[in-house]
């Protein structure tokens, strides 16, 4: 692996089924760092979304957006609660702020194969992508 093969990885779960979808995601993202020489992973989980706001009266804390512009890559799970909106009806929506505060146009998902070759049959090689 390479030097820069080490990320700080910003997780927010999310709302709803986010949490509930994010467990496996990270299972899999740590199986794959098991299997993958000198690729490293830390994880810190940050809150926001729609819950966030309903406590609060923000969509995530300020230290969600330290943590985010410090990591090198975010982790969104899905975010919104159908009863929960802003006095203007429109619904909580972390991951469009978060491409407002760091002038980002778009989600994109830029994504590299790890271990074309890795004969282990318990991954599904098509399933599993890191961010490159």
């Amino acid at each position: 692996m390479l030097a820069n093969d080490s990320f700080h990885i910003a997780v927010l779960p999310g709302d709803g089924i986010g949490p509930e979808v994010m467990a496996p995601v990270l299972d899999i993202l740590n199986r794959v760092t098991e299997m993958t020489p000198g690729l490293r992973l830390r994880f810190t989980e940050a809150p926001a979304g729609a819950g966030y706001y309903r406590e609060t009266g923000r969509s995530m804390p300020e230290s969600t957006v330290k943590l985010c512009r410090e990591a090198d890559s975010i982790l969104l799970g899905a975010c919104g609660l159908p009863e929960v909106r802003y006095p203007d009806g429109t619904e909580i929506m972390p991951q469009v702020e978060l491409r407002f505060i760091f002038d980002l146009y778009a989600g994109v998902r830029p994504a590299r194969l790890v271990h074309r070759s890795h004969p282990d049959p318990g991954i599904d090689r098509r399933a599993v992508l890191v961010h490159g």
